[in-house]
């Protein structure tokens, strides 16, 4: 029992931090948990963790991609296209560089559930792309 109670001590205790960067590579690393590809080129990128025991996070993320590889990121993560257009950023607080605008094709994963907030955006003329993901919060 006396061995058991530091560990508890310690799970209990790394599990009241939270995470936070405005650093585009470290966001990209928390969200993903590796390296960002050679397909994309970083450009701004928010991360908080909750410090809560459950996970639970939101990431804000601006790069450029080319086609092909947002292309498989749709389809590896089965995104539709949002054509119900839920108000899904209407409780975070969007930094002032996350501004996509109607030339973007915006996805999201069940647009039909006005809760998943989730939204993955790509402008097909320029390559700019945006990622608002959120688990939890």
């Amino acid at each position: 029992m006396k061995k058991l109670l530091p560990i508890c001590l310690l799970f209990l205790l790394a599990s009241c931090f939270s995470t936070e960067t405005n650093n585009p590579e470290k966001a990209y690393k928390y969200w993903a948990n590796n390296e960002p590809p050679k397909e994309i080129e970083l450009m701004n990128g928010q991360y908080y963790r909750s410090p809560h025991f459950f996970l639970e996070y939101e990431l804000f993320l601006k790069f450029k991609s080319d086609e092909k590889w947002f292309n498989d990121f749709v389809a590896h993560n089965k995104l539709e296209i949002d054509t119900i257009n839920h108000d899904w950023s209407r409780f975070s607080e969007l930094p002032e560089w996350f501004t996509p605008d109607k030339n973007f094709i915006i996805y999201s994963i069940d647009q039909n559930n006005e809760f998943e907030r989730s939204r993955y955006m790509i402008n097909p003329e320029n390559g700019i792309c945006y990622i608002y993901e959120t688990l939890g919060m």
